[in-house]
């Protein structure tokens, strides 16, 4: 095992020479500055607010480990410091989850603000403020949270404020606990919002019902469910008696069609998801598993997790170490929120991926010019319930935004029909209790005590503790629909499609020390077909799944090394799937001159793992685009279906195509498909046809753009890192280096189009035999401030596969010489 005092943990194996000079020089200069405990400079300071002394030691990486003498004080500290590492980051948080992005942008985040007034998620955050459902400590503890961002920002008056805030001739206003509630409620949406729903309508409406259910179905073949139907009724009570009010998805949608004005509404919709200059959404996909002491090395659980989000300077997570009276938890926070949101504490772990349950539905609302302001349900006219708002628009007089809602949600367009929203997400939910008891949680019993607060987003949820216990918990409010399923958007006026309340807790699907020894999770289907609830369809496809499992069930007796390798596992078991397929079909009848064929070659003598050296996953990927193109476009465009950018559900790469899982089918056992044959020829194609003409094609335009030179396709040329800056300054942007992996890898990358600016956002093993030997790292750094050491140390190591020791000591004693930078003692004024 690799020394606790070496900068980084890592392979080089698969490092360049170069990548391994730019790290080894990194290294030195972590050497260099790092001091041992005696000899880091110390400093001081008194803040109001602040109960007793509390000390804060920076490691070499500069992330700060708090010690104090109450949650209280731990907190305000963490405050004080997000505050000072991350204050823009923390404005533009607050502003996006707010709607108040315009007031210093202008007219191009518009839409933005508008649709998050529409969602009312700020309006959400004070309701769970102001609710009794919120813990007592809970609330104190955030407030001392924003007593020390307040302490950081008095600090500031009267002096320089960060570049960022002096360019926009801005100046931040104190810090409330709604502040700190809003950006984890706006993360609900969108980890768990989606405009699929009126997107698969106007699929109904152009291919017809059947169609569209043969392309999208709900049981799709290869699929692997997160929890097995043997353990989710061993755990679930809905394993014994199914609730009357899980009726089949078909009931009520064969003969439903949509009305005039439905297309309008809908590209009305979809606007508010393109538009504007944060637009991008953070969500990616992400992996997470844990195997217990039977399949580990140690005779303890080892749990991985790494969430696949957007990439920014600085990262969206910040690493921290909090110890206190009944508190020691160390992991990842968001500035500007006070609770480690995935990590560990001396006794449990747990690590997180999105569930991509469906937890919004669209109902078109009966409404017209005679009754303004009324929508019909039930036979009666009823008032919506409107408010107004005002949003500030740099350089524009303010806009006066009026938000009308009826009983199913926010109305949500203004052209054609009348689309209110229904999402989980609009109630007041006390999630922020949940987090809160998983930092101090000490066992299995009291990790599911907290479960029962957690509702938005619905998220895999899984768990390791030293006692030796596993379990994931595909976990959150899901939706009891009292008719049809909502997969697009229903009928409003009836009353026949609402929500009847959300599954009870104790039918939701778990696993609990199953006897594979191990669990996983990667966006997948989280049960079989049987579970008598309906939770969705919009899992990612279940590449990274296959390969979890692969790897889980091939080793015995799992190291941590191993745990970090298979995160950076670049094993594609898409192209595993399709690519024989494409070698059997030239075999059999070969294509295409001496280019087609040395590019066959390289598939033949793939091992298929996306490397950054490796010519065939170009080649891959490039095919795999065309053909999927191929089989699928000519029948959409005949249909008259209008390309939409994104991706349907939470992948952006699918490109509103069907499931992959369904291709997969098609293509290796039912090669005579009509959907292969092209209806804009007058030939019948077949599989065969369409993968060597999509093939060729494919070779074409790489010789195109990279020459007829094999050599100068390799896969490193274009999967390059790139982080931007959150203030958008390219000068501030970093990366440039090539990564493993491509779109269907357990270590994501680009799926051949550009740069990665997305993918594993934080990666974490964790040790359960010794919390304290534990690994994790994100591509960024601590600070925001692009002169600091800190801005981007990570970025170069993460790249490279490396991980950061994560210091786990219950006291300052415990730092060995050369892990502190500095030492800072907080003390009450």
């Amino acid at each position: 095992m690799t020394d606790a005092n070496a900068p980084f943990r890592h392979r080089t194996g698969s490092l360049s020479i170069a990548l391994l000079a730019i790290l080894s020089a990194c290294s030195a200069t972590f050497g260099q500055n790092s001091l041992s405990t005696a000899q880091a400079p110390g400093t001081s300071l008194s803040l109001p607010g602040l109960k007793a002394t509390a000390s804060v030691y920076r490691d070499r990486y500069g992330i700060p480990h708090i010690y104090a003498q109450s949650s209280e004080d731990a907190f305000f500290a963490l405050g004080y410091l997000h505050a000072s590492d991350r204050l823009f980051q923390m404005e533009i948080f607050r502003r996006r989850a707010s709607g108040t992005l315009a007031e210093i942008f202008g007219k191009s985040v518009l839409d933005d603000d508008i649709f998050v007034r529409q969602l009312g998620i700020r309006r959400t955050a004070q309701a769970v403020w102001d609710s009794s459902e919120l813990d007592t400590k809970v609330k104190q503890e955030i407030m001392a949270y924003c007593q020390g961002v307040n302490a950081r920002l008095q600090e500031l008056a009267g002096h320089e404020l960060p570049e960022p805030f002096k360019s926009l001739g801005l100046a931040p206003a104190p810090w409330s606990p709604v502040d700190a509630l809003v950006f984890p409620k706006y993360m609900g949406w969108d980890q768990s919002g989606t405009d699929t729903d009126v997107w698969m309508g106007m699929l109904v409406q152009k291919l017809g019902l059947a169609t569209v259910e043969e392309l999208f179905p709900l049981d799709r073949p290869y699929e692997i469910p997160t929890v097995s139907e043997a353990d989710w009724k061993a755990v679930s009570k809905s394993g014994r008696a199914a609730p009357a009010a899980a009726i089949p998805a078909e009931a009520g949608t064969s003969h439903y069609s949509f009305p005039s004005g439905f297309e309008e509404a809908a590209q009305d919709l979809h606007r508010h998801f393109v538009s504007g200059r944060f637009a991008g959404r953070f969500a990616h996909g992400s992996n997470n598993w844990a195997v217990d002491g039977k399949k580990s090395a140690t005779g303890k659980p080892l749990l991985a997790n790494d969430p696949h989000l957007g990439f920014s300077l600085p990262s969206i997570w910040y690493t921290a170490h909090l110890v206190a009276p009944g508190l020691n938890v160390m992991g990842v926070t968001f500035a500007g929120f006070p609770y480690v949101i995935i990590g560990h504490n001396d006794r449990v772990a747990w690590g997180l991926t999105n569930l991509q349950s469906d937890v919004v539905d669209y109902f078109i609302e009966k409404m017209d010019e005679q009754h303004p302001h009324q929508y019909f349900y039930r036979g009666e006219w009823i008032d919506t319930v409107r408010r107004t708002e005002e949003i500030p628009v740099r350089g524009e007089p303010p806009v006066h935004l009026e938000i009308e809602s009826t009983g199913h949600g926010p109305l949500v367009t203004t052209h054609g029909a009348r689309l209110a929203l229904a999402w989980t997400g609009l109630q007041p939910t006390p999630d922020v209790n949940a987090l809160a008891h998983f930092n101090t949680a000490r066992n299995l019993r009291e990790f599911r005590q907290a479960l029962r607060d957690f509702r938005v987003p619905p998220l895999n949820i899984v768990y390791a503790d030293v006692e030796g216990n596993i379990a994931i918990f595909p976990h959150g409010a899901l939706p009891v629909r009292k008719r049809g399923d909502g997969r697009w958007p229903v009928d409003g006026s009836s009353g026949d499609y609402d929500w009847a309340g959300t599954i009870p807790d104790d039918q939701l699907p778990a696993a609990i020390n199953p006897p594979e020894h191990f669990l996983a999770s990667a966006n997948g289907r989280p049960t079989p077909v049987g579970y008598p609830f309906y939770l969705g369809w919009m899992w990612d496809p279940s590449y990274r799944t296959r390969r979890i499992h692969q790897l889980l069930s091939a080793h015995g007796h799992i190291t941590l090394e191993q745990m970090e390798a298979f995160q950076t596992d670049a094993h594609d078991s898409a192209a595993e799937s399709f690519v024989p397929v494409l070698i059997a079909v030239y075999d059999r009848k070969p294509f295409g001159d001496g280019t087609a064929r040395r590019a066959i070659e390289e598939l033949r003598h793939w091992d298929f793992v996306a490397t950054p050296e490796s010519v065939a996953t170009t080649i891959w990927s490039a095919w795999f685009k065309r053909f999927r193109d191929a089989v699928w476009d000519d029948d959409f465009a005949k249909a008259g279906v209008e390309p939409w950018s994104g991706g349907w559900g939470f992948s952006g790469s699918n490109a509103r195509q069907p499931e992959i899982e369904v291709l997969e089918y098609l293509t290796r056992e039912n090669p005579t498909s009509p959907w292969f044959d092209d209806v804009r020829t007058p030939e019948r194609e077949t599989r065969d046809e369409i993968m060597a003409r999509s093939f060729l094609e494919a070779i074409q335009q790489l010789v195109k753009v990279r020459g007829p030179d094999l050599a100068a396709w390799k896969w490193g040329k274009t999967n390059v890192l790139r982080l931007h800056s959150l203030t958008q300054q390219t000068a501030l942007d970093r990366g440039g280096m090539p990564v493993r992996g491509d779109e269907f890898t357990l270590c994501p990358g680009d799926d051949g189009g550009g740069p990665v600016t997305g993918g594993a956002s934080w990666r974490m093993v964790v040790d359960l035999a010794d919390p304290g030997h534990s690994f994790g790292i994100y591509p960024g750094g601590e600070s925001e401030n692009p002169t600091s050491p800190h801005y981007d140390d990570q970025v170069a190591p993460w790249a490279a596969g490396q991980y950061l020791p994560l210091y786990f000591y219950a006291s300052p004693e415990g730092f060995q010489p050369g892990q502190v930078e500095s030492i800072l003692a907080i003390r009450p004024r």
